[in-house]
C-alpha cells in the first residue's frame, strides 16, 4: 500500500446522518458530492436527535449495497457508541469510523476497535491539549508503536473549529487558517506527523460563501503536505480537489526523478533535481496526478546533469 493512498479521500464532506440525501448518495441514485463523506452523529446532531439518527443509520446499514459510489465513514459521539457502530458496520461497505476528540491515551482503544471490525479509522485531534507539541509527539509515538495498524489509519483529522473554540475564537471571514492563530498548530501537526509517515487532513473551512479565501487556504494545505480537507458544503468539493491537481511540469520532473537511470543530480526545466532527497516528493506528485489529474503548464525541459 502506498503511503499516499490517503489522497483518495479528496474533499471529505461531513453530513448529518439525518440529511435527506444520504440514502440516495449511498445507493448511487444521485452523484456523490465529494470523494468521501462522513455520516455524523456527533456535532451535527442535537442531543434530542441522536435516537432518530441511530435509527436512521441502522436502516441505512441494513440496506447498503455491496459497494458504494463514495468512501463512507461514521462519526460516533463517543467510544461507547463507536463500539456499537463498529459492530453494525463490520462486513458492510462502510469504510470506517471517525474518532472524535482523540487523546494519546484513548487512541489505542480506537485502533483496537477498528481492527476488530476490519474498518479504517480517522482519529480527530481537536482538544486544547494539542496546543502542546508534546501531545502531537505522543500521538505520533502511539501510531509508531502500532505500525501494524498504519494502513488502517485513513487520515488524521484536525478539528480547527474546536481548537479555535478552546481559545474563545472562531474563523474570521477573509482570513485563512494559515494567517490566524492556528497557523503554527497546522505546521506543527503536519511536520511532526507527516514526517513520520502518517497522513494528515486539513481542517474545515466553514464560511461557505467565501470561496476565494478557501482557495488560498487549500493551496497552503496542499503545499504543507495535507492529503485531504474537510468540507461542509458540496460547493467546496470541486475547488478543494482541483487544488490537488499537479502541473505537467511537476509530473515530468517527478517521473524523471523516479527513473532508475537518473543522474544523482540533474536539472529539469531550470530546477535542480536530486533523487536521493526528492524521491518522496516525486512519489507524492505521481499519487496526486493519478487521483486528481493535471492542469496545464508550459515549462521548458532540460534533463542535462547539473554538474560536469
Amino acid at each position: 500500500m502506498s503511503r499516499f493512498d490517503a489522497y483518495s479521500l479528496g474533499a471529505t464532506l461531513y453530513m448529518p446522518v439525518l440529511h435527506p440525501k444520504v440514502a440516495d448518495i449511498l445507493h448511487g441514485r444521485v452523484s456523490p458530492p465529494s470523494a468521501s463523506i462522513v455520516l455524523c452523529l456527533e456535532d451535527a446532531l442535537a442531543e434530542a436527535e441522536v435516537a432518530d439518527g441511530l435509527s436512521r443509520l441502522d436502516r441505512l446499514i441494513r440496506t447498503l449495497p455491496e459497494t458504494l459510489p463514495v468512501q463512507a465513514f461514521l462519526r460516533p459521539r463517543n467510544r461507547a457508541m463507536a463500539r456499537d457502530l463498529c459492530a453494525q458496520a463490520a462486513g458492510t461497505a462502510i469504510d470506517g469510523i471517525v474518532a472524535p476528540k482523540v487523546l494519546p491515551d484513548t487512541l489505542p482503544d480506537w485502533l483496537d476497535m477498528a481492527r476488530e471490525a476490519d474498518l479504517s479509522v480517522m482519529p480527530t485531534l481537536e482538544s486544547a491539549t494539542f496546543f502542546d507539541p508534546a501531545q502531537i509527539v505522543a500521538i505520533r509515538d502511539v501510531l509508531d508503536a502500532h505500525r501494524d495498524d498504519a494502513g488502517r489509519v485513513a487520515a488524521i483529522r484536525l478539528g480547527g473549529n474546536d481548537l479555535l473554540s478552546a481559545m474563545g475564537l472562531r474563523r474570521e471571514r477573509g482570513m485563512t487558517s494559515w494567517e490566524g492563530p492556528l497557523a503554527w498548530v497546522l505546521s506543527m501537526a503536519s511536520s511532526i506527523l507527516t514526517s513520520a509517515g502518517h497522513p494528515v487532513a486539513a481542517p474545515v473551512f466553514d464560511i461557505i460563501d467565501d470561496l476565494d479565501t478557501l482557495g488560498r487556504e487549500v493551496e497552503r494545505d496542499v503545499a504543507a503536505g495535507f492529503v485531504s480537507k474537510t468540507i461542509i458544503h458540496p460547493a467546496q468539493a470541486r475547488l478543494v480537489e482541483d487544488a490537488f491537481r499537479v502541473s505537467q511540469a511537476d509530473l515530468d520532473q517527478a517521473t524523471a526523478i523516479l527513473d532508475g537511470l537518473a543522474h544523482a543530480v540533474f536539472q529539469f526545466g531550470g530546477v535542480m533535481c536530486e533523487p536521493a532527497t526528492h524521491a518522496a516528493w516525486a512519489e507524492r506528485i505521481v499519487a496526486r496526478a493519478a487521483i486528481f489529474g493535471m492542469f496545464e503548464e508550459d515549462l521548458a525541459r532540460d534533463d542535462e546533469p547539473a554538474f560536469g
